[in-house]
């Protein structure tokens, strides 16, 4: 099987306030084939899932080990990590991370920088969410549900190979969790891959496949379905 991305042999430690360094990785390895759709990425709080998304996002360099992404081995260095982010993934928070002086369009579209088209781009992505008509509210006006679409139409404006999302339901209701995994589940049908970091059964019942974080490594995995 053609791999997407491999992270192999990742080590990272980081130091805390009071001098000491914790371990975060001792050696894991990740692998996400090209034709998967979605991979639930669970553990404790604290284990390491938002850290491991970091350095496949590109905003982590400072680990040891390699990480090969389409064929390409990826540099440490946050310049060309940056640019390899913009062209191939998407992020999405819990917390939405939306600019609170901006209408919804405005959202979309400073994730929207460097496009050619960015406005003809913006649109697309908002009617895919399910938010047309809706690009000059204000996202200080927007349920959580909708907020959380307004994420989702800025991490897919520039059509991403991946999108990277951690806890993206961890503060809605059960009803719009379950609206939201059914956007992403249409998303994956588009052919956006996601990996999914989460504390949420539905959420993990939902991914094509479950990998767990513990003791620094990955060390169980679960075919759903």
């Amino acid at each position: 099987m053609t791999e997407l991305l491999t992270v192999q042999s990742l080590k990272k430690t980081v130091r805390e306030p009071d001098g000491s360094v914790r371990r975060i990785f001792k050696g894991l390895d990740f692998a996400m084939g090209s034709h998967e759709r979605s991979i639930a990425l669970l553990g404790r709080s604290g284990s390491g899932k938002t850290t491991l998304l970091r350095i496949i996002a590109g905003l982590d360099a400072h680990y040891e080990g390699s990480y090969v992404f389409q064929g390409t081995a990826l540099p440490r260095r946050l310049d060309p990590l940056a640019d390899h982010r913009r062209a191939h993934i998407g992020l999405i928070a819990q917390s939405y991370d939306l600019l609170d002086d901006f209408t919804v369009e405005r959202n979309v579209l400073f994730g929207a920088r460097g496009l050619a088209q960015p406005q003809e781009r913006t649109v697309e992505a908002l009617e895919a969410v399910g938010l047309q008509g809706m690009g000059k509210k204000s996202v200080t006006k927007l349920s959580g549900g909708e907020a959380q679409r307004v994420a989702i139409a800025r991490a897919i404006v520039k059509r991403p190979t991946l999108i990277l999302a951690d806890e993206p339901t961890g503060a809605l209701d059960e009803d719009t969790e379950d609206d939201i995994l059914g956007l992403f589940a249409s998303l994956q049908d588009s052919g956006i891959s996601f990996i999914i970091a989460t504390h949420s059964p539905r959420v993990a019942a939902s991914c094509d496949r479950r990998v767990v974080v513990s003791d620094h490594r990955l060390v169980d995995h679960v075919n759903v379905g």
